[in-house]
């Protein structure tokens, strides 16, 4: 209790401890306990299924025209033919990936839940149970559904639901099971499980599906994956034939999809290697900033308690008595630092799991595992700072100790450099980091989009009364004063498209794979989409049969496709009626435009777009509303803006951006504040020194400029280190983009200045101070 009260005693007098050092070390560990967490969470994605080890997922590697591309859709045969095939596959099912549905229940619509349609064993697949419903019946047969927990208490304010008929994008349906909602790293979510007979696979003639297999729990799973993959590459030949291609399938087991699945299209984003790299990165080096700053400082501290040390040891205090003292001191210090952490943490925690899209709870945070990591690194670094006085300063010679001095009179802690160097490196490579990373996001959405999203409005959740009356709407809409134009779509602009396979009319040779956009007349108009050579869309019969292609299809088609041309697809001739420059249709902003067809021939309509003549009011978004409400008067009218569809394209880069920001302003932080401390305690120490030179003769400004020459020849040793480092690792990231920015020496010039600019502001009021200070009292100073 003695030493308790003197170690509170000894922080009150040492505002650096208090208002640096613990601060700082708590920036760190809350760094460590935030990042740490979204590590974990992206590492443990699907490891909560019970079958983990035995599921496999089917993939296709297709080689067409040199190029190869692997996808994860498969034809329904392997799922009706593979497991009769190979003798260690227990059971299998396919996900058909649906779309954000309505349900209607009670006269009561429900908007936005998310359909994925299944097999029946896919319970027994992913070792999953109900908590009403049988597994094995549940989805066996058409019109079923098994829906979440969540979604359950939604719709029917209970979860016994069993027996409810639901009306699912106009189509009425069975409640026949309840399942919990999966944890948030699964690699594929639902509201709604709908049995697959529903949608009627048997017609599929295409790549549909995923396919996932469970093997039996003696099976070798490795062996298992090539009978698979071998009986598919049989499955395939007929559907690659047409298309002059070649199949060579594989398989990946479940537990790897989210970090390493080599598919390009999946059930959810998967996760982005890069940005997992960033934030360990950030997490480590903010850490261990805080962690030398905190080491060093109290080992600083140590050497202004000569005197005392050895007055102890005078008095008779052993060995084992001062490290008691000293550890005690740094676990109070520490335990103090631990504490703050955990509220800074918990202060923080909803902006990072905004940042990083991840449902990261405080339960996530301050799991047992994340604390034992933190308490860990306390441990090791009470130990190591608890060291120095204890194994140094209590070796001083007793004589020279009382009077303040150590074993060294002249001494220049390595340590003290090695902080400041190692600080200032990160500080300055995460400086660069982001001025390249703001200035690569703002060039690729400086890229032209190829239309123009300015002003225009999409309306979807449309219903079946919606889109039979579709083209009266539309005929309304237009006639409201401040719509410029309108048109409608099967899919949505800037989202997914449907595969299809084309060639020149009547011409040799094999089928090539495009994308296709199935729109309405007025859509071309309404996004402005620019033509080289053509028209757009009228409501004639004859352009029923008529497409537009963009460049890339031109190119891909052998350049020399005009208007009035003749292109193959669906087996019959459809006429090139206007040809459009390349745009963003899809794919991310900077990335190659993929060859693209524009057709009008299909009925179905799910979004409605408007070109408006300037920003809506809300009595205008009324008057929208309410011609949708004349024909279907439960519509439930909701807008989305076409410019937010594109700038949602960006969240990986604004996500790394903001990550870059929140690191290099803690790094910052850190180092500033550290830099100031071992200035302050720097220039303590060579009073002496200060007070000899300026009777020698030296000028204010040449005692400022010594000061400061030291510091700033570490920052720029520091400068030379994160330049060099930061200029290899940036170009490599850099690579990931077909359209990029140069990177030139001005981004690390520009960390440079900043960086000494950092420094030049932590020591040079203190260095003038010093230089500016009364002579006498700076000799007479002991």
């Amino acid at each position: 209790m003695k030493n308790l009260s003197f170690i509170f005693r000894m922080l009150k007098r040492n505002p650096l401890l208090v208002f640096v050092n613990i601060p700082g070390l708590a920036i760190g560990l809350s760094a460590i306990l935030l990042l740490s967490v979204y590590l974990k969470h992206e590492l443990s994605f699907d490891k909560h299924f019970k079958t983990k080890d035995q599921v496999v997922r089917l993939y296709n590697a297709v080689t067409r025209n040199g190029q190869t591309r692997k996808m994860g859709f498969c034809l329904r045969g392997a799922y009706t033919e593979i497991p009769s095939q190979v003798p260690e596959v227990r059971s299998a099912t396919q996900i058909y990936n649906g779309w954000e549905t309505i349900v209607d229940y009670n006269k009561v619509r429900y908007l936005n839940f998310r359909v994925l349609y299944v097999d029946k064993a896919f319970f027994d697949v992913f070792g999953l149970e109900l908590m009403y419903g049988s597994p094995d019946e549940a989805l066996d047969g058409s019109g079923k559904v098994v829906i979440s927990e969540s979604t359950a208490k939604k719709i029917f304010n209970r979860t016994d639901c069993l027996g409810e008929v639901i009306t699912l994008s106009d189509e009425k349906i069975i409640v026949t099971g309840v399942i919990k909602d999966l944890p948030g790293n699964s690699h594929f979510r639902f509201d709604l499980l709908v049995s697959m007979p529903t949608i009627k696979p048997e017609k599929w003639g295409g790549l549909e599906a995923f396919t996932y297999f469970r093997i039996k729990e003696n099976a070798d799973i490795e062996m298992a994956g090539a009978k698979i993959a071998e009986a598919n590459n049989r499955i395939m030949k007929p559907w690659a034939k047409p298309f002059n291609a070649t199949v060579r399938s594989g398989v990946e087991k479940l537990p790897t999809l989210h970090l390493h699945s080599v598919v390009g299209m999946d059930l959810s984003a998967k996760a982005n290697l890069s940005h997992i790299s960033i934030v360990a990165f950030i997490a480590f080096f903010i850490l261990l900033i805080a962690l030398i700053n905190f080491i060093n400082l109290y080992i600083l501290h140590g050497e202004k308690r000569i005197a005392e040390i050895a007055a102890r040891k005078a008095l008779g205090a052993t060995k084992a008595t001062l490290a008691k003292l000293f550890f005690t001191e740094t676990g109070i210090i520490a335990l103090i630092a631990f504490v703050l952490a955990v509220i800074l943490t918990a202060f923080f925690q909803p902006s990072f799991a905004q940042i990083m899209q991840s449902r990261i709870t405080y339960a996530d945070i301050f799991s047992w595992s994340g604390l034992l990591v933190v308490l860990s690194i306390l441990a090791i670094l009470i130990i190591v700072s608890g060291a120095y006085p204890v194994y140094y300063l209590s070796n001083l010679n007793l004589v020279s100790a009382l009077k303040g001095k150590s074993l060294k009179v002249k001494r220049k802690s390595t340590l003290s450099r090695i902080a400041v160097i190692l600080q200032f490196s990160i500080s300055v490579f995460l400086i660069s980091a982001l001025l390249v990373v703001v200035a690569q996001t703002n060039f690729l959405k400086k890229q032209p989009l190829g239309f123009n999203p300015e002003n225009v409005i999409g309306i979807t959740n449309l219903d079946e009364k919606i889109v039979q009356s579709i083209d009266a709407i539309e005929n309304e809409l237009r006639q409201l004063p401040f719509v410029e134009s309108v048109g409608s779509s099967t899919h949505s602009m800037g989202d997914g498209s449907s595969g299809q396979a084309i060639k020149k009319y009547g011409a040799p040779g094999n089928y090539l794979g495009i994308r296709e956009y199935r729109v309405n007349p007025g859509f071309d108009k309404t996004m402005q989409i620019e033509l080289v050579e053509g028209r757009y869309f009228t409501n004639s019969e004859a352009d029923k049969m008529g497409v537009i292609l963009n460049q890339a299809a031109v190119k891909m088609l052998g350049g020399d496709i005009g208007v009035g041309s003749l292109v193959d697809m669906h087996g019959e001739p459809l006429t090139v009626i206007g040809i459009a420059k390349d745009f963003i249709f899809q794919d991310h902003p900077g990335d190659p435009v993929a060859p693209l067809v524009l057709s009008n021939y299909w009925f179905y309509v799910r979004n409605v777009y408007l070109r408006t003549r300037g920003k809506l009011s809300g009595e205008q978004q009324a008057r929208i509303a309410q011609i949708f409400k004349n024909y279907s008067p439960d519509f439930i009218y909701g807008q989305f803006d076409m410019t937010d569809v594109y700038a949602n394209k960006f969240e990986g880069e604004e996500r790394v951006m903001k990550l870059v920001l929140a690191g290099a302003a803690m790094a910052i932080a850190i180092s500033f504040v550290g830099l100031l401390a071992l200035s302050i305690l720097s220039i303590t120490r060579r009073t002496k020194e200060i007070g000899i030179r300026k009777v020698v003769g030296s000028t204010e400004l040449e005692v400022v400029r010594t000061l400061l020459s030291e510091t700033l020849t570490m920052v720029g040793i520091a400068i030379a280190i994160a330049c060099l480092s930061g200029y290899f690792v940036l170009q490599q990231w850099l690579e990931n983009f077909v359209v990029r920015i140069n990177l030139t020496p001005l981004y690390f010039m520009v960390s440079a200045v900043i960086a000494v600019l950092i420094a030049l502001l932590a020591v040079s009021w203190h260095s003038w101070k010093a230089a500016t200070s009364n002579p006498v009292d700076a000799i007479r100073y002991e």
